[in-house]
């Protein structure tokens, strides 16, 4: 709201009942009572903004260790890298799609939610390369060439910890493949590997 303490003052003062004995002057003990209450307001709305910022993990502070509590997660690393830890774990919670991926591993990536390449195989591909499996498949893709730290064993970690039902992840750093396969002419494991 960004209010100041006279504007709260003002305000508990046009609470007061109507008549001569609630006439404040600006130097009275009562004018001074409601300056005093109007400074704790003023302290709580600035509270109730930081609980708003705390309440969201990416930037979370002082309830991170909470956070980390109540998840079972460990406290070492740097303040991003626990940011990062913590959103992983509550999206991991909320069984996601491969292409839901994005919030979880964009932290661990070290990229913006919307950098992540999510490459998900569709029905022509597998058609293209006669294996039905491969629509089970999706990658993760992070270019190296980006600035920023990243983790991709965590990112990995997250990927295969998550129960799939029938789809199976994998973070890769390169597009490259093989062409080695006998019958596609093309190596269909792990894309970068």
């Amino acid at each position: 709201m960004g209010l100041t303490a006279l504007a709260y003052a003002r305000m508990m003062k046009a609470l007061l009942p109507p008549g001569r004995l609630w006439r404040l002057e600006p130097d009275s003990v009562l004018s001074q009572v409601l300056l005093g209450a109007a400074d704790e307001l003023l302290r709580i709305e600035g509270r109730g903004a930081d609980l708003i910022e705390e309440s969201d993990p990416q930037t979370a502070d002082e309830l991170l260790p909470d956070f980390e509590r109540v998840l079972g997660l460990s406290s070492d690393g740097t303040l991003a890298e626990r940011r990062a830890r913590v959103v992983s774990k509550l999206v991991f919670r909320q069984r996601v799609r491969p292409a839901d991926y994005r919030l979880a591993l964009a932290p661990l990536l070290g990229q913006d939610v919307a950098d992540v390449d999510i490459i998900e195989r569709g029905r022509a591909f597998a058609v293209l390369v006669d294996d039905d499996h491969e629509i089970y498949r999706f990658f993760v893709y992070r270019d190296p060439d980006l600035p920023g730290s990243y983790d991709l064993d965590a990112a990995q970690e997250l990927i295969d910890s998550i129960s799939h039902s029938h789809t199976k992840g994998y973070v890769i750093e390169s597009i490259d493949f093989r062409c080695e396969d006998e019958f596609s002419l093309c190596d269909r494991d792990l894309l970068g590997v």
